[in-house]
């Protein structure tokens, strides 16, 4: 009985990994088919200032880096944007830093705030400089890019994060989705991982290949979660995920559903469809799909674009346990917001959305780690049992080697190629410069598989426990800040 039962898990777990496979393989080929195409409306002449932009920085406890972050960010080639820096609430010298950098002058408060959030302290604005800081109590990243919303004069809204620098060209790229197709609701960009990186004048003048196995291995995901997921996923209209670090959406659509979600958001769209007082550690999932989500309802069409295009830097954690924390925090917020959106699964009203992108973040992410860990114990059960097939475990280790290499050879090998046509900045975003920085990502690609992958999954098991615990924590790393001439 026990050889029988083991036999029928054994079959469905080939099933799964093969659909979880294929569909990679999938992604993967549709992307490097899509390398090949350039956008037509790319070369088409653009009123940028008829599209004014407001971006807004939430920022808690960055003394180290909201200096270098608001110069480098002034310095933006864009005709027509402000930029709102929010202090939320820090318990360190970030406001001091800013008063220190910048002369500031208070202005009045609104009075018709349409998002709720927690206290606004103080407005300052810089003199001569399109540039405003609002100084409020602690209320999380959410409440604090919803207090900027409020105070924004611009048509577009880009988010940010205190610790990221915009390539100078990055806000032309992304908001050109927009201008050239009516239905796109958000947009985003290219993440480059920041540490180790020089930078000068939104420019990057160093860029060597990192020696941190920790930094090395989030390159490389990043290279596949950016240049094959998200391209592929945006190409058939299931992206259902667009990063908090680099973000952009229309202004009156964030006002139509209520902004980011907090306990203290009591906006009637919110409470008339997911219900007041729910809130997630990660808002840029939840904020996508609840925009998918008002689209569908409102038979609306709408599209939600990835551009390898625009580049953004972000320091990512330089330390195991910091990572930990980081991607604990991802699993968790993405599992809140599959919750919170459940009635979307599989529901035929919300095309593509409900039928494909939901599901596939249900069964290949969110389930993911408990399919993987159950893998591991039933090939202990099997061995114990003398069922399992040695020379199969021996060719499916093989396997995952090779097409780990070959994945990632050919995709570096290609998005090089890409980027010898592109900004400057896309090509230091590859971060190697010689075959032997090109060896040195590969090797890491394929070590990831055999321990890096283990270690995601204990990460995303801590944020599975801490959904069931309906923890609430950041878990917020400490920052060294980007490197500056």
């Amino acid at each position: 009985m026990i050889y029988y039962i083991l036999r029928v898990i054994e079959k469905l777990l080939i099933i799964y990994f093969t659909t979880y496979f294929l569909i990679d393989i999938i992604l993967y080929l549709y992307s490097l088919l899509n390398f090949r195409r350039k956008a037509k409306s790319s070369k088409e002449e653009v009123d940028y200032k008829a599209h004014p932009i407001s971006i807004i920085v939430p920022s808690y406890n960055e003394e180290v880096s909201i200096i270098t972050c608001t110069n480098m960010l002034l310095e933006i080639d864009y005709p027509s944007y402000e930029l709102i820096i929010v202090n939320d609430g820090s318990t360190d010298g970030t406001m001091k830093k800013l008063k220190e950098g910048f002369k500031l002058f208070t202005i009045d408060k609104k009075k018709d705030e349409l998002l709720n959030t927690k206290q606004i302290k103080q407005i300052y604005q810089v003199l001569n400089k399109s540039l405003i800081i609002i100084d409020k109590e602690n209320g999380g990243k959410a409440d604090s890019i919803n207090a900027g919303i409020n105070y924004a004069k611009g048509k577009y809204i880009c988010t940010i994060d205190a610790d990221s620098i915009l390539d100078s060209n990055a806000l032309k790229e992304v908001v050109k989705p927009f201008i050239f197709n009516c239905n796109t609701f958000v947009s985003g960009g290219q993440l480059a991982v920041a540490n180790d990186v020089t930078i000068i004048h939104n420019k990057v003048v160093s860029s060597k290949t990192p020696t941190n196995i920790w930094v090395l291995w989030q390159i490389t995901e990043y290279i596949k979660s950016f240049m094959i997921s998200r391209i592929g996923l945006s190409k058939i209209n299931a992206l259902l995920i667009m990063s908090g670090a680099f973000s952009l959406f229309k202004k009156e659509d964030l006002f139509k559903i209520g902004g980011f979600i907090t306990s203290l958001n009591t906006h009637p769209y919110i409470k008339q469809t997911i219900g007041l007082g729910k809130q997630t550690v990660c808002e840029d999932m939840e904020i996508v799909v609840r925009l998918w989500k008002y689209k569908r309802d409102n038979k609306i069409r709408a599209k939600a674009v990835f551009l390898p295009e625009p580049v953004c830097w972000t320091e990512v954690p330089d330390r195991g346990k910091n990572l930990f924390k980081q991607r604990s925090r991802w699993h968790q917020g993405l599992m809140e917001t599959l919750k919170i959106h459940r009635d979307m699964i599989f529901e035929p009203k919300y095309g593509i959305t409900g039928l494909i992108g939901l599901p596939y973040y249900f069964f290949f992410e969110m389930l993911a780690p408990i399919i993987k860990i159950f893998s591991f114990i039933f090939i202990v059960i099997s061995a114990l049992y003398g069922t399992i097939n040695y020379i199969w475990i021996v060719l499916l280790i093989l396997s995952v080697m090779l097409i780990t290499a070959i994945i990632m050879s050919s995709i570096t090998a290609i998005i090089e190629y890409w980027s010898l046509k592109q900004k400057a900045a896309s090509r230091d975003a590859l971060r190697y410069k010689n075959f032997a920085d090109w060896l040195r990502l590969i090797s890491a690609g394929i070590l990831a598989e055999f321990s890096y992958s283990f270690y995601k999954i204990a990460a995303q098991t801590s944020g599975i426990i801490n959904f069931l615990k309906k923890k609430n924590e950041w878990n917020k790393f400490e920052r060294k800040g980007v490197k500056q001439i």
